[in-house]
């Protein structure tokens, strides 16, 4: 019975295509906060589609490389650092990401809260009500202004 001998090939393979892939996420990432950055909400969701894949490919290349953990102890050296050194970008980037979507949402919620406050208030401007003689209490308030004292007999 013989056994096949391991080859690192794939592995190899798998850390050249889970670099390319982190270098492709930071990019897509780095554009969105920028767009985020610039208030431009509805351009974000072209690279929903873009970085979903990615993500995708990210996990799947993960999952077979911690399936032989031992690969990485005979990885080369420099593939190994360049994956690390990835690995701390997308971290970084990721971080910054999400400072940068905080930010957006609280902008957002800001400008929602002073919208709904003037609406309120141009509601309450707006709203009529009458008074005791049937005169509506804005108009009431604007004729109040504009007229004279004047003294009128009710006695007909």
């Amino acid at each position: 019975m013989t056994t096949a001998p391991k080859t690192h090939n794939a592995p190899e393979t798998t850390v050249h295509s889970v670099i390319a892939t982190v270098k492709g996420l930071v990019s897509v990432m780095s554009r969105e906060i920028d767009l985020l950055r610039a208030m431009k909400i509805k351009e974000m969701s072209e690279l929903q589609e873009q970085k979903l894949v990615l993500v995708n490919a990210y996990e799947q290349g993960s999952s077979q490389l911690k399936k032989d953990p031992s690969f990485m102890q005979h990885l080369d050296p420099l593939l190994k650092e360049e994956l690390r050194d990835v690995i701390q970008l997308l971290n970084t980037t990721v971080t910054e990401n999400e400072t940068a979507l905080l930010a957006a949402k609280t902008s957002n919620e800001r400008l929602m809260q002073a919208v709904v406050e003037a609406v309120q208030e141009q509601k309450i401007k707006s709203s009529t009500s009458y008074s005791q003689t049937g005169v509506l209490a804005a108009q009431k308030a604007q004729t109040a202004q504009a007229t004279t004292p004047m003294h009128l007999n009710q006695c007909l």
